[in-house]
Order: structure tokens, then C-alpha cells, then sequence
């Protein structure tokens, strides 16, 4: 399983660093989820460039499919294939200490600070 957190509004839209779940349990459930320890993240996702881009560009558009904007996150599953198949989009990702948006962030290089801050400008440009 990934997670592709999206930012932006308009042609400013982008898709953060693709994120891996590994879970180390059976289920990548409630406890492994809010649980620190209980799953490792891994940013930029063990998958090819070409993969990469795919993931990202089908969140984006499954993101704008629904008329999302500002902030969120579009959660697949990646066949053996290469197909992607988008299980669910949150469009109000959590930004906490366990949280999958701002460990995507900070493998993009962007501090906690700093993504809060383009939230918050990306909100004011919706006004």
C-alpha cells in the first residue's frame, strides 16, 4: 500500500514524494495506523520512476476528479503489474507525530513548518 499526499490548488496542484506502508502486522489497521512503531514509512516508496510518476499523476487527477483542492491524501494499492488502484482519497489528512502527509513532506525536504505554512497560503488563495 502507498499514500500520495496532494497540495496545492490550480496549476500549483502538486504530489508529494509517493509513501510506503509497511505495516508489521497481519493488517495495516487502526492500532498499526496510530500506533508509532506498529508501521514503517518509507519515502520516496520502493517502486520505479516510471511507477512514481504514475502513482502520482492518478492521485492528482483522482483528486481533482472530485473537485478536492488545498490539502489531502489519495491512498492505492500497486499490482504486481503496475497498475494502481485508488482505495481512498482523505481530504483531511491528519498532521501528527504518526501521520503519513508530513513524513511525505519532510522526504520532499519540506519541514513541518514550512507545510503548515503552504497550507496556510494555499487556504488565504482560495479567499
Amino acid at each position: 500500500e502507498v499514500t500520495i499526499g496532494v497540495v496545492g490548488i490550480g496549476e500549483k496542484m502538486r504530489a508529494l514524494p509517493v509513501l510506503e506502508l509497511v505495516p508489521h502486522r497481519e493488517f495495516y489497521d487502526y492500532d498499526a495506523k496510530y500506533t508509532k512503531g506498529l508501521t514503517e514509512l518509507i519515502a520516496p516508496a520502493r517502486i520505479s520512476d516510471e511507477l512514481t510518476a504514475k502513482s502520482q499523476q492518478i492521485a492528482l487527477e483522482a483528486f481533482v476528479a472530485l473537485g478536492c483542492e488545498g490539502l489531502g491524501r489519495v491512498d492505492m494499492h500497486l499490482d504486481a503489474e503496475g497498475d494502481c488502484w485508488v482505495h481512498e482519497i482523505n481530504s483531511v489528512p491528519g498532521m501528527t507525530e504518526t501521520s503519513d502527509l508530513p513524513h511525505a513532506a519532510e522526504a520532499e525536504g519540506l519541514a513541518y513548518d514550512e507545510l503548515v505554512l503552504q497550507i496556510l497560503e494555499t487556504a488565504t488563495a482560495r479567499m
